[in-house]
């Protein structure tokens, strides 16, 4: 299965606010095959503690570790910082190459996760490891795992027995 999500991207014209321009970025992710479509990492901020007013912040663009540690749509109850993922990205960019640059890096980040999320599943032995040691001698299939003379496993053994 090939893992994939569409991103669309809206920049409105350009606005004058206070004599500056300003851009507006506005990306959304949405049909997410093999993946969620909520992979851009925000933070819930207090705005005003007099009113409980919240804000949520653009972050970052989730890694395969973030889709496993932080939850969709709103933060954990007492989660600090309050982390968590959304589909959306909405934010205000100081001109056009600044907003074009965060496009860029926003649709790299993406490719990234999608790479790694796809490398995850690509799993090889390389070390194997007996603990405490490796048997001596090939296992004969008569012999139980464990004797009856063993130490570890008793009768009266507080676990009720075996």
């Amino acid at each position: 299965m090939t893992r994939r999500i569409k991103l669309t991207i809206a920049t409105p014209e350009p606005d004058i606010f206070n004599g500056y321009e300003v851009f507006r970025v506005r990306i959304e992710a949405s049909g997410g095959e093999d993946m969620p479509n909520e992979i851009f990492g925000h933070q819930r901020t207090l705005v005003d503690p007099q009113t409980g007013l919240e804000q949520d912040e653009f972050c970052f663009v989730t890694s395969a570790f973030d889709l496993s540690t932080y939850p969709a749509h709103q933060p954990q109850t007492g989660q600090s910082p309050a982390y968590f993922r959304k589909s959306l990205i909405d934010v205000l960019m100081p001109n056009l190459l600044v907003a074009n640059n965060f496009i860029a890096g926003v649709q790299a980040e993406v490719a990234r996760l999608i790479y790694i999320m796809d490398h995850l599943d690509l799993l090889a032995v390389e070390t194997e490891l007996w603990i405490p040691s490796p048997p001596e001698g090939p296992p004969d299939p008569d012999e139980s795992l464990v004797s009856e003379d063993s130490s570890l496993v008793s009768e009266d053994s507080s676990l009720g027995g075996v």
